[in-house]
């Protein structure tokens, strides 16, 4: 035997045993990550249990197997009233996992459904390619799952639900700090008798949000969803939303959580014979300084309840969540005290070529410890509301003639209605619009400045005179 030849077969094994010894690494780091992303699992559901947890570990590749348990088991001896969705992982190990990529794992997951499964579903779950859900992990722990679900349909005598092939995607760093995620729905109909139902073209959306480890608000999130159009039919009401976008983000800081929101599109509504086409439809919402422990702990609180679904009779479970809303309530009032604030800060459509638009706020400033110990109505002091309205005179016009049997008033007769509007002093005209402000502040209602009986409005009623006290001391009940 040549020199050669023996130097490349002793290559060959001491690569060959390296590629064994890094599989076998890579088996046993894989089997690790596994138990422990179960183990959170578990601790993040508490009303799913985790069951029928299997590993079978090869040399070069491993199958995991777990179940995810809907309901509750019943009583000792009485029927089970469960399901069970299993999952069986088809794990492929390092450095070259399946031969396809370079990583620590390569896992192709595969879905079976619980006896009793419709058979249309079951079929379904069966066209689902092997590589359908497959997810590879880096050898930094960064992973990446994909998902393929193929076209489908389920019909009923109600109907018929179909969709096209979906796509979605999540990505989660070496740390586990941040997740990135991303999905398209082509086609999802549902089709009823009569032509009503509803159908959404080219959904897609994508994000990105930040965790810390025991903590629900951290970070930075942000995610926008757009929908090329909403086709709802009920009845003799057909309503189509087009080009919708939606965009939302949140920041947590120093314990003070905030948010906001923006959706914009066009959309049209036809009533029988009548149809109105608005241009733009446009929401502007936030949140402010809410702070994030507290809405942790309401959070919380709540899911731990759901977790003793199974573990309390129904007459218990339902007296504990009725405890446990009462304990949200007042740990909500802990918010107070760090001036939170929400606020729609727009609410418009374009119709007729103008825009009218709606805004309010409702915030608190100044709340103390202290002053949640007293009566609920001494905080009024300390909250601030805001909300106004503009509105086109040119809508005002259309309203008045649809009121007027279809014929337009006279310019006369419209601009005398405005007027009697104005004189109530509650509105104000600029240009082409009439406006209004309300501000509530210090426990005093105004509207465009002019102060409105707040308490009346409250079902409080303004405070007895002093006659009206002297003589309720007089009455003797005869």
């Amino acid at each position: 035997m040549g020199k050669g030849v023996v130097v490349g077969a002793v290559a060959v094994a001491v690569l060959g045993g390296a590629y064994i010894g890094a599989a076998a690494y890579s088996g046993n780091v894989v089997q690790e990550k596994y138990e422990e992303e179960l183990n959170k699992a578990g601790q993040m559901l508490p009303f799913l249990k985790i069951v029928d947890r299997q590993y079978e570990k090869g040399l070069f590749s491993s199958t995991a197997t777990y179940g995810l348990q809907l309901g509750c088991a019943g009583p000792e001896g009485g029927e089970a009233k469960t399901a069970t969705l299993t999952f069986r992982d088809h794990i492929a190990h390092g450095p070259l996992p399946g031969f396809s990529s370079v990583g620590l794992a390569r896992i192709d997951t595969e879905i079976v459904l619980p006896p009793g499964t419709p058979e249309v579903l079951r079929q379904w779950v069966g066209s689902l390619k092997p590589e359908a859900i497959r997810s590879t992990v880096g050898f930094d722990g960064a992973s990446m799952t994909r998902v393929e679900l193929p076209a489908g349909e389920i019909k009923s005598e109600q109907g018929r639900l179909h969709w096209q092939a979906i796509r979605a995607s999540f990505a989660v760093d070496g740390g586990r700090t941040t997740i990135s995620e991303d999905f398209a729905a082509p086609e999802i109909a549902l089709d009823l008798a009569e032509g009503e139902g509803f159908k959404l073209s080219n959904l897609r959306g994508q994000g990105s949000r930040q965790f810390a480890e025991n903590k629900l608000f951290t970070g930075d999130d942000s995610a926008t969803v757009t929908l090329d159009q909403m086709h709802v039919a009920v009845g003799d009401v057909q309503v189509d939303l087009n080009q919708l976008k939606l965009t939302t983000a949140q920041k947590t800081e120093n314990d003070l959580l905030g948010s906001s929101a923006s959706l914009t599109g066009t959309a049209s509504v036809k009533a029988g014979e009548r149809a109105f086409q608005f241009d733009k439809i446009e929401l502007q919402a936030s949140a402010k300084r809410l702070h994030a422990p507290t809405l942790e702990k309401i959070v919380l609180g709540f899911w731990q309840q759901l977790g003793n679904v199974c573990s309390q009779a129904p007459e218990d479970l339902a007296a504990s969540l009725e405890k446990q809303q009462l304990a949200m309530l007042f740990a909500m009032k802990d918010l107070l005290t760090h001036d939170p604030e929400y606020s729609v800060d727009k609410i418009a459509v374009t119709w007729e070529g103008q825009e009218g638009s709606l805004a309010y706020s409702v915030a608190a400033k100044g709340v103390t410890s202290e002053d949640l110990q007293q009566p609920g109505l001494e905080l009024l002091g300390k909250v601030i509301a805001k909300a106004s309205a503009r509105v086109p005179v040119v809508w005002l016009k259309k309203i008045a003639a649809e009121k007027n049997g279809g014929q337009d008033l006279s310019p006369e007769a419209f601009d005398a209605g405005i007027s009697e509007l104005i004189d109530t002093g509650y509105v104000t005209r600029e240009g082409d619009f009439i406006v209004s402000a309300a501000l509530f502040e210090h426990g005093e209602l105004t509207v465009n400045g002019k102060p409105v009986d707040s308490g009346g409005l409250l079902g409080l009623g303004a405070p007895p005179s002093a006659d009206e006290m002297e003589g309720e001391e007089e009455y003797d009940g005869d």
